[in-house]
């Protein structure tokens, strides 16, 4: 018999445990208040939430829509409804009376239900978008939401002590909108500090970006030093001025050192680029380079170099760049070429028919922070002219001519002639500045275009001939 009452003590030890747990969840707050909870991040999935159409099936991106909208509210309920549990616990005076047990795992076992409410309104939008896209989970797209998950314990432990003093019926819904609040209008404060530590990831992601670690850390800091403060002020400390006064010291570090580590941060938080696989492709000794979503247009990507760079041989201009690398990755901001590597947008180009010009232009990079507008374009007309991409450089000035003159107002024909516009088809004149020589006033019809001197002494030696490359356009008035 001895054997058998020890299987059914265990088994009823089991069982026992199962019931405690099935009770946990069935008289926590965050049963009824679940539906409501969960409904708030899936709507806002289903509007400003949802992730762009031409995501390539990036997961950071994806994820980092409905992540954004779904913070605010997890953080809000996980701290209301702590504050709620935790004061039914005193007022049931397993607080005081239980000394069976540590207050911390008391405070655990209450708190699992709402954590677990919390973790499940970040998760599900998440899922939701990832399963639409039909794409899996990486590290770079869930790390913000481990970061979140973090959080929403920091503000659980942070309304769990509220609770303890303040009655639920005024803790829980001045937590809920204090916190959502905090939270979801941290963007408009003009502080850019404060984005950093608010425990929600500020930026929704473009293709190639994914979060440092530098962007990711602050906020699990400060609200973590807050909180951990406090779960001091649990002990049964009899001298409160003593446990104050370490619970203020404790806090204090925290924050002002998060404080100390994003002061100067911008607005946009750090990020990590070109974090895809790329696949390469290569014209002799230069790697062209693209990621593997759009790779399907390598083969196009280096037949265009290998052509803009024979043609440049061809005039006897002899380039050579280790790396053509798309500049797709990169995200939000433009990282300059140089002479062993250019950035091209080749998937925006091979596109539309338009790599070689866009190597081409690449090619003419000049190595310096402010090169001069006007000499700018004509060196680029005179890669298209090499090129025999004429037609896709004048393409782009009529663009560049129609944007200016509708966000001017008329002032778009001088910014292109550099000059008041003189008669159709004739010649302008305004005062143009360039480099070295200050500001003079010329005629500003046809501009020069740099050419090659054939024959010369050196390669890619220039001489200066007159190009009817840029046309009048027509006034803006007719």
């Amino acid at each position: 018999m001895g054997p058998v009452r020890r299987s059914l003590c265990g088994c009823s030890t089991c069982v026992g445990k199962t019931l405690k747990i099935t009770v946990l969840f069935r008289t926590s707050p965050a049963v009824w208040a679940a539906p409501v909870a969960l409904a708030l991040p899936l709507l806002y999935y289903l509007g400003p939430g949802h992730p762009p159409a031409d995501n390539l099936g990036y997961a950071p991106e994806i994820t980092s829509y409905p992540l954004r909208f779904a913070y605010p509210f997890a953080y809000a309920v996980a701290s209301a409804l702590a504050a709620w549990v935790s004061r039914g616990l005193r007022q049931a005076g397993m607080w005081e009376m239980n000394h069976a047990r540590s207050r911390y795992r008391i405070a655990a076992q209450a708190l699992l239900p709402v954590v677990a409410l919390a973790w499940m309104m970040l998760t599900l939008p998440l899922v939701a978008a990832l399963s639409a896209e039909g794409v899996w989970p990486t590290w770079d797209s869930v790390s913000p939401l481990v970061v979140g998950m973090i959080v929403c314990v920091e503000h659980a432990i942070i309304g769990f002590t509220v609770g303890r003093w303040v009655p639920k019926a005024i803790a829980t819904p001045l937590l809920a909108v204090v916190t959502w609040a905090a939270v979801a209008f941290t963007v408009t404060v003009d502080a850019p500090w404060v984005r950093h530590v608010s425990g929600a990831f500020p930026e929704q992601l473009m293709f190639g970006e994914a979060p440092a670690w530098e962007a990711l850390w602050p906020h699990v800091a400060f609200t973590g030093s807050i909180a951990a403060a406090l779960m001091v002020g649990w002990l049964p400390i009899r001298r409160r001025a003593v446990a104050a006064a370490t619970v203020l010291a404790l806090a204090a570090a925290g924050v002002t050192s998060t404080y100390e580590a994003v002061k100067g941060y911008n607005y946009t938080p750090p990020l990590k680029t070109y974090a895809v696989t790329m696949e390469c492709g290569h014209t002799g000794r230069t790697a062209v380079c693209m990621p593997e979503q759009t790779a399907g247009a390598l083969p196009q990507a280096v037949e265009a170099t290998q052509g803009v760079l024979a043609d440049f041989v061809a005039v006897g201009v002899s380039l050579r760049p280790k790396t053509v690398i798309d500049t797709l990755p990169e995200g939000r901001f433009a990282t300059p070429s140089t002479a062993s590597t250019w950035r091209v947008p080749l998937t925006a180009s091979t596109g539309r028919d338009d790599a070689t010009f866009a190597v081409a232009v690449a090619a003419t990079g000049m190595n310096c922070p402010s090169p001069d507008p006007l000499l700018r374009r004509v060196v680029i007309a005179w890669a298209a002219h090499v090129t025999g991409t004429t037609r896709s450089w004048e393409r782009l000035r009529a663009t560049i001519a129609r944007a200016l003159i509708r966000g001017t107002g008329g002032w778009g024909e001088k910014l292109i002639t550099g000059g008041d516009a003189g008669p159709a088809g004739g010649q302008g004149t305004g005062r143009l500045r360039s480099a070295g020589v200050g500001e003079v006033e010329q005629p500003l019809g046809p501009p020069v275009v740099l050419l090659p001197e054939r024959g010369g002494p050196r390669p890619g030696v220039f001489r200066l001939e007159v190009a009817l490359l840029l046309p009048k356009l027509p006034r803006s008035d007719k």
